[in-house]
């Protein structure tokens, strides 16, 4: 009989990326459709919206609306930063038949963290759109503080 079973029970998947200010953040792979790289050419703005929203592009033939997703959290708007690469990298998440693209910095990994390790994330200085759509934050292996996003309360929050 296998140890590892109980254990892995424990387990869950996520996709890790940054944000600007080397900013480490990830959400549940549950909640992930597919990760993107735009040519910004491919992204049509939409005039007259939230400074966050990027605009929309076409995503197997229907309408994608993108999130500048450090901007919606009030840092630096990450469209300055993909103007110098001519990319835009994306996480595209959904819930309840919802999808939206999140324009990250960067993608990195899909990592596996205990559940029982994810702590409350700490609440000073963040804004209201930042709290609602935290579902806690985890220490790596190097003790660097990563940020968990929860997709169906992003999608929420966006309503």
């Amino acid at each position: 009989m296998s140890t590892a079973a109980p254990s892995q029970q424990k387990l869950q998947q996520f996709l890790r990326f940054r944000l600007p200010d080397n900013i480490q953040a990830m959400v549940p792979t549950e909640q992930l459709t597919e990760i993107l790289s735009l040519n910004l050419s491919q992204i049509v703005p939409i005039p007259d919206t939230d400074p966050a929203m990027m605009g929309v592009c076409n995503w197997r033939g229907e309408v994608l609306w993108l999130l500048d997703f450090s901007c919606w959290l009030g840092m630096e708007p990450l469209y300055n930063q993909s103007l110098r690469r001519g990319k835009l990298n994306v996480v595209i998440i959904h819930h309840l038949g919802q999808t939206i693209g999140l324009g990250v910095d960067q993608i990195e990994q899909m990592i596996w963290c205990d559940r029982t390790q994810i702590q409350p994330a700490p609440m000073q200085h963040i804004s209201e759109s930042f709290s609602n759509c935290l579902q806690g934050c985890w220490s790596d292996p190097k003790g660097n503080l990563v940020l968990i996003f929860d997709a169906e309360a992003m999608m929420d929050y966006l309503k």
